[in-house]
């Protein structure tokens, strides 16, 4: 497993509950010419949800970046595609695990069918930088609270 790795493919499936979970349909804008996701739409769907665990943490996003007092922007990102996504399917986007680290967070995320079936696992690893200077620095600790909460899971 590469460093910027943190879950495996077997924890990222085996994962119960949720630390966030969104229901959407894939919409037609979503898909290319062969009919299944465009590719890169996955990680919009991790990233609406990744937003959702951060406002139910309380962190003001909006705010923080309107201030610049704090971003997490991405330094990795990977998807493994198990099956296909199709327009009008109906799918749940999760939030599955979470590492928190001095400045970094990772997050594994997980779009199942509504029957159940995998469709997309993946992960993404946020770095916490100043807005003002872009260097590190720690993880919010209202975030790493809500995290370590055993109330978090849905």
């Amino acid at each position: 497993m590469k460093p910027e790795q943190r879950f495996s493919r077997e924890q990222i499936l085996a994962a119960s509950g949720a630390l966030a979970a969104q229901r959407r349909p894939v919409r037609f804008q979503d898909v290319d010419a062969a009919g299944t996701i465009f590719f890169p739409k996955v990680f919009e769907y991790f990233s609406d949800a990744y937003l959702e665990l951060l406002f139910a943490a309380g962190l003001d996003v909006p705010g923080d970046l309107a201030r610049r007092t704090a971003a997490a922007p991405l330094v990795h990102s990977e998807a493994d595609y198990l099956a296909p996504l199709c327009f009008g399917d109906q799918v749940d986007v999760e939030v599955v695990l979470a590492h928190v680290g001095g400045s970094s967070t990772a997050f594994a995320h997980r779009i199942r069918k509504l029957d159940g079936t995998v469709a997309v696992i993946g992960q993404t690893v946020h770095v916490w930088v100043s807005g003002k200077t872009f260097q590190p620095m720690p993880v919010p600790e209202a975030l790493r609270a809500y995290l370590a909460s055993p109330s978090r899971a849905r």
